[in-house]
């Protein structure tokens, strides 16, 4: 009976699944890259033998261009990635700021805070005046309101 890794590398080697071995391929580099440009990367994708990074943010195109040479050593080197990776024949590695980057989802919120009302509104209103009275009578009033609900 065979193991299910030998059924597996078998079944991944079949020319339908070349995009199953591409994505392989790129999840294996992403590993290898340092875990600052790891967050940055959105896709990876070859097109004529060279190795595209698209990216979320400027900032990481930066880091990333102050890198390059050394992913392109690490690309080279690691035998895991030319294993998995020598059908693409990388020759250029190369990095963009793409504009497909995912919007971050923010929430409209009330600036407001909303608190519950801690008075009862029970109180005495000790004034002469009548519009005085009045204005205290109406604060009253929204107090007992707003204290209960």
């Amino acid at each position: 009976m065979k193991k299910i890794d030998t059924v597996l590398t078998h079944l991944i080697s079949q020319p339908i699944y070349a995009k199953l071995r591409q994505q392989e391929c790129f999840h294996l580099i992403k590993k290898a890259l340092p875990p600052s440009l790891q967050r940055g990367i959105l896709f990876i994708f070859v097109k004529n033998r060279t190795l595209f990074f698209a990216l979320k943010h400027p900032a990481f195109k930066m880091e990333f261009d102050y890198k390059l040479s050394s992913i392109k050593n690490l690309l080279s080197t690691l035998p895991p990635l030319k294993e998995a990776c020598k059908a693409h024949e990388i020759k250029d590695v190369k990095a963009f700021v793409s504009k497909f980057a995912p919007k971050v989802n923010t929430v409209q919120r009330d600036s407001i805070p909303r608190y519950k009302e801690r008075a009862q509104g029970v109180f005495n209103i000790l004034v002469n005046d009548e519009m005085m009275h009045h204005h205290f009578k109406k604060i009253q009033e929204t107090i007992q309101k707003n204290s209960n609900r």
